[in-house]
């Protein structure tokens, strides 16, 4: 029986990069206020699991967290061995809790789409951005459907409006919550590795038509098993996993495991922010990780041209100013040595991470809170 008290709702029907984003928030909501319960619904147990190791973080908080059943065809007919449920599926199933509820928070574009075929009128939506890129996908005009928006900074604000998305009172800058998940550097480094060499993170992204890793995954794995330099730790988008069926990629690279190489297809430290804390340089190609890493601490960075992209005058392909752009495999050595040697890059990177993440000493998922709870008392009566 669903209860009478007002809540709101933390929707988690994606991958598990997503919880990291909003999970504390929700938590950082319950012990804010005592207007509106809070309640996590789940779309597996991996992401229940995940979801109450991050309440236990949190002690004092009285969230609820509600597991999907897994859908029929997902539990026995899983063919293309996806890593969760397609939302289609899940959706459903908690569509009553969802359509008495008075907010649902989400960090996915299409949720709106789902909840209009649903006919849920009632709650507020509101979205809470999983990634601070400059793709044109982090300005899809499906954003205008939402309420509110929780925004990492003045430039995705500034965006928006400008392309006419949302209006800049349906915004709230709250910078970056997921900054917010603490980790053991010096741990987890003896943890991947026994020698001091210093770490590369190389994270591709997993659309077949952008990752570096469906042209040069090998031989940037190659290169790295072959040297003696650095260590590697490979974390591609959780992604690429998730669409390795449909998309073919090969993930067979146990050939490359060695005491210098470490291979994470998905494990909660590939999505927790650990990795972009503990390596030293980052490679990659058009992920947003990589405003994360910057935003923690400016360090070296080197980017994949692996689809022969003009990205110089592309907006999309603004995060490519932060480092060397290696534009054939052959060059990858002497790009490493530059991205490490010309702290001109550095200087870029601290100036440009304040329009994109909005930093101060209130962690951001308390910010994310307060904007939630300021939002819901301002329109209670509006819904």
């Amino acid at each position: 029986m669903i209860s009478d008290k007002k809540f709101v709702v933390f929707l988690y029907l994606n991958g598990i990069h997503h919880l990291y984003h909003s999970a504390i928030t929700a938590m950082e909501l319950s012990l804010l206020q005592d207007d509106f319960s809070v309640k996590l619904i789940s779309c597996s147990a991996e992401h229940t699991s995940i979801l109450k190791y991050i309440q236990s973080r949190y002690p004092a908080n009285r969230c609820e967290i509600i597991t999907v059943p897994l859908p029929f065809r997902y539990k026995y007919l899983n063919f293309k061995k996806k890593s969760y449920p397609s939302p289609v599926d899940t959706i459903p199933k908690v569509k009553n809790i969802l359509r008495t509820s008075d907010a649902i928070i989400s960090t996915s574009h299409s949720i709106v789409k789902y909840f209009k075929k649903l006919r849920l009128e009632k709650p507020k939506n509101i979205y809470q951005y999983h990634g601070c890129g400059d793709r044109k996908y982090g300005f899809d005009p499906v954003l205008g459907d939402f309420d509110l928006i929780l925004l990492p900074g003045v430039y995705h604000q500034n965006r928006l409006v400008d392309e006419g998305i949302i209006p800049k009172e349906k915004t709230v800058i709250v910078g970056w919550p997921k900054l917010d998940y603490s980790t053991d550097i010096g741990s987890l480094k003896q943890a991947l590795f026994n020698n001091d060499r210093p770490i590369v993170l190389y994270a591709p992204h997993w659309q077949p038509g952008l990752t570096s890793f469906k042209h040069w995954g090998r031989e940037v794995m190659e290169y790295f098993y072959r040297q003696d330099k650095y260590n590697l730790i490979f974390a591609p988008h959780i992604q690429i996993m998730h669409w390795r069926v449909k998309y073919g990629y090969d993930l067979n690279l146990d050939k490359y495991k060695c005491d210098h190489i470490h291979i994470d297809f998905g494990s909660e430290r590939s999505v927790n922010g650990a990795y972009t804390k503990v390596a030293d340089l980052y490679m990659g190609d058009v992920s947003s990780l990589v405003y994360e890493w910057i935003a923690f601490q400016a360090r070296p960075c080197l980017f994949l041209n692996a689809h022969q992209v003009n990205w110089r005058e592309d907006v999309n392909y603004r995060n490519w100013q932060y480092g060397p752009v290696v534009e054939s495999m052959d060059q990858l050595d002497r790009k490493l040595n530059e991205a490490v040697e010309d702290k001109e890059y550095l200087n870029i990177q601290s100036e440009r991470i304040k329009e994109y993440m909005n930093l101060t000493d209130v962690p951001s998922s308390r910010r994310a809170a307060e904007a939630i709870y300021q939002y819901l008392n301002n329109n209670s009566g509006n819904s």
